[in-house]
């Protein structure tokens, strides 16, 4: 492993990438020849922290951190660069590269031929139907995405809305599929006088047809017919998915026992760690009970892995650093450094200690009185961050909480704007209904000496006021009765003090 550079390589080394990527028209960061981001729709920044270069980037959909080592190559299209991922022990190369027309020109050309496919399909299929507003073209007004091909089938005075995902799309789209179907849905019944647009029916690729089969299987079906079928292009058939096959999402918890152990045996060690800073810190196991997350306003700062010779690590993701004695005093000046940034009223609140992680500072604010989102909701117990596994997926609940009566309650923190909020809500919510179906949580150390109700679970979305999607009633209105979602809209100083702006019940009074 060669030795760190010295700060003054490491602020030229980040000029040259910074200035090299100024000089691209249409800048796209990629790995192993695998696109990560368009650098055009993300954000990202490179800091110096501790003696390292580190690359951050993000969009609404993924999130990448990477230390950067060294210039690899360079060419007047490309720039390369060998960087490590967090805990990775090798380097590899990731690349700063022009899109290219071509490129642009393949990718418009693949969404034309998919949708002349899906179109020709559909024909065959439905003989006699008529089929228009046959498009895969983005409109930002109406929250259409160049990602899927949509349309509407007609015959008399009946119709059906169909929406269809290319298994070359990407993971966001994927996820999102359903909430783009149900928006494209409910435009098409708002502008339909003489046809009936009764159902919705989605061409989806393998990959897709798990999460969002489970999601369709609790819509309301009084309110819509959904039809879903597996179909790639190149398939002559679509094959029907059958949606009583889903809804029952199978999941599984870590037991509590193991991380409430492991808090205890290092209190002492945490004691003469943190000093008079402990009323600051906030300390969060993670769910095998291996180790321990230290968090200031949620960020988390610090990591204790292990029980019998625990090791100690400080810094932010991407540059963590080992601590020893002689490092006593770097740990403590940098505890002290993202407390007097992370807070209401910052000196500096373009810092990336301000910035980062601003959902896991709203669920740490939440945590002290989750009664300021809903007094019916109980001050404790009260669980953050707690993972449900389905098969190989890993969920992580921001809240888990109950009410005073013992009901279960789900709560989903956004602090932007969120297409896709209520049905990731719902992913959560039926992981908790499976578990509490089966008495799962106390039998796995959760709610220990609580009653608790046989009522389904509520689910609490939660977002500053202005940031929940103008798209959140249409999709809202189509969930299943037996989901009762409690809207939450709070002030956008929530750092300074969360006040609830409104709480509306969907459904209910002053719900569209």
């Amino acid at each position: 492993m060669p030795p760190s550079p010295e700060p003054e390589p490491l602020r030229e080394l980040q000029t040259e990438i910074e200035a090299f990527v100024q000089l691209l028209r249409h800048p796209i960061l990629v790995e192993d020849e695998v696109e990560l981001l368009d650098l055009t729709a993300a954000n990202w920044r490179l800091t110096v922290e501790f003696g390292k270069l580190i690359l951050s980037a993000w969009n609404s959909g993924r999130s990448i951190s990477r230390r950067v080592e060294e210039v690899a190559y360079r060419d007047r299209e490309r720039l390369g660069i060998f960087v490590r991922k967090p805990g990775g022990r090798e380097s590899t190369t990731l690349e700063f590269r022009e899109l290219r027309p071509s490129q642009a020109v393949t990718r418009t050309a693949g969404r034309a031929g998919f949708r002349q496919q899906l179109l020709a399909v559909l024909e065959r299929q439905y003989r006699g139907w008529r089929f228009d507003r046959v498009s895969n073209s983005s409109d930002r007004e109406y929250s259409f995405s160049a990602w899927y091909t949509r349309g509407v089938a007609s015959h008399g005075h009946t119709g059906w809305a169909f929406l269809g995902l290319s298994e070359e799309e990407g993971t966001a789209a994927a996820d999102t599929v359903l909430a783009f179907g149900l928006i494209w849905l409910d435009w098409l019944r708002s502008r339909a006088d003489r046809v009936a647009i009764t159902q919705l029916k989605l061409f989806l690729p393998p990959a897709a047809i798990n999460v969002i089969a489970h999601r369709a299987a609790y819509l309301n079906h009084q309110a819509l017919n959904i039809e879903m079928f597996e179909w790639t292009a190149n398939q002559a058939t679509p094959t029907p998915v059958d949606l009583e096959d889903f809804g029952n999402v199978e999941t599984r918890l870590a037991p509590r026992r193991q991380a409430e152990l492991l808090m205890a045996h290092h209190e002492s060690l945490l004691r003469d760690l943190l000093g008079d800073l402990s009323g600051d810190v906030d300390i969060v196991p993670d769910s095998p009970g291996t180790s321990l997350s230290l968090r200031i306003a949620g960020l988390e700062v610090a990591r204790v892995e292990g029980q019998l010779a625990p090791r100690v690590y400080f810094g932010l993701e991407g540059s963590f650093h080992r601590l020893d004695e002689s490092r006593r005093s770097d740990f403590r000046n940098f505890l002290m450094q993202v407390r007097t940034v992370r807070r209401a009223g910052s000196p500096d609140p373009r810092q990336e200690f301000y910035r980062l992680q601003s959902e896991r500072w709203l669920e740490s604010l939440l945590l002290k009185d989750v009664t300021r989102l809903d007094p019916a909701l109980s001050p404790e117990p009260v669980y953050p961050q707690v993972p449900a596994f389905s098969g190989t997926d890993r969920g992580v609940i921001d809240i888990l909480a109950k009410t005073k009566t013992g009901r279960l309650a789900v709560v989903e923190l956004k602090v932007q704007e969120q297409i896709n909020l209520p049905l990731q809500g719902l992913d959560y919510w039926l992981r908790v209904k499976w578990l509490q179906d089966r008495n799962q949580f106390q039998e796995f150390g959760y709610f220990q000496g609580c009653s608790l109700s046989a009522e389904a679970p509520l689910l609490y979305l939660v977002s500053p006021a202005f940031r929940f999607h103008s798209t959140i009633a249409r999709i809202l209105r189509y969930l299943d009765r037996r989901v009762e979602v409690i809207m939450v809209g709070l002030n956008d100083s929530w750092r300074k003090e969360v006040k609830v702006l409104f709480r509306r019940e969907v459904p209910g009074p002053g719900f569209p």
